[in-house]
């Protein structure tokens, strides 16, 4: 789908980069792919990094830097290249040295967003993430995108989907969090998704912290408290951003349970980590969700 015109961009956004972790893997490919849209869509560079093994020296070197035909760029497929070529987008190839954790994090630094895939593990329902995404997602300033390679997809570059993208955001109402809901609408637009927004109603705690079932009636009112809380955090966003389709759902139960059960059938699942937290901590739901949401994830920090 064609991307939208994207509202207007601050100075100092004009020129950060769209950054691809590559490796040569379909992967990583599924990974570039989704940052070119996005790169597309906000008018930004893409730059796609792939970092070699650390030297003796365990310093990150740049090793060379190409035009979108040429050195790193041979980690992407033929047809991905011609794609990104014609789309007119900026791209930069670069190949560094080092540690990947120190490398990716000081990328991120002036990036937009950082872009890195994740395979699925056969039969087993799960993917494959490992340390690198978890320390990033966690440790990073900048938005972490990461991208679940479908299994039908292994083979190669990603076709369009077969139905119309469907973002899924989670919004904690008593946390105000714009950094967070801007990220969602403009992702939204860019990949032409329709964008659901999700706030968890929490279940009534009872002595010895025991839950107990919610009647139907008990539910509804549950949600309609919230509902208030939820039209404020959201009041003028679909107005800036009218291109987007939007509907929201306020949902009884945990926030990391409710993520994940609203993630199935989901192309991506946008989730904040706090700043004020701390600056290396994920966060429980982010936490979970990363680890058991079917889909891609966004893990956005956020004040």
């Amino acid at each position: 789908m064609a991307p939208m015109t994207p509202p207007s961009k601050g100075a100092d956004d004009m020129n950060r980069p769209v950054v691809a972790a590559i490796d040569g893997s379909p992967a990583s490919l599924a990974a570039a792919d989704w940052a070119a849209r996005q790169a597309l869509y906000r008018k930004l560079p893409l730059s796609l990094v792939h970092v070699s093994p650390e030297r003796p020296s365990g310093e990150a070197i740049p090793v060379s830097t190409a035009g979108p035909r040429d050195g790193v760029s041979r980690l992407i497929s033929e047809e991905a290249q011609r794609d990104m070529v014609h789309s007119e987008l900026d791209i930069l190839t670069v190949q560094l040295e080092g540690n990947p954790r120190k490398v990716l994090l000081r990328e991120a630094v002036g990036a937009e967003m950082l872009v890195l895939g994740s395979r699925p593990l056969r039969g087993l329902g799960g993917f494959v993430l490992g340390g690198l995404g978890l320390h990033l997602a966690a440790h990073s300033d900048r938005p972490v995108i990461i991208v679940r390679q479908p299994e039908e997809a292994e083979g190669g570059r990603m076709g369009e989907p077969a139905h119309a993208p469907i973002m899924v955001l989670g919004l904690d109402t008593e946390n105000r969090a714009d950094d967070l809901i801007d990220f969602a609408f403009r992702a939204a637009q860019a990949a032409g998704a329709s964008l659901r927004i999700v706030s968890a109603a929490a279940l009534p705690v009872f002595p010895l912290h025991h839950f107990v079932p919610v009647s139907p009636e008990e539910r509804v009112r549950l949600e309609e408290r919230e509902r208030p809380a939820l039209e404020r955090a959201l009041e003028g966003w679909a107005e800036k951003f009218p291109e987007v389709q939007v509907d929201t759902a306020i949902v009884v139960g945990h926030a990391d349970e409710v993520l994940v059960d609203e993630s199935r059938g989901a192309d991506v699942v946008i989730v904040g980590r706090r700043r004020a937290v701390g600056p290396h901590h994920l966060g429980a739901i982010a936490h979970a969700v990363v680890h058991h949401a079917p889909c891609s994830v966004a893990v956005v920090p956020h004040n």
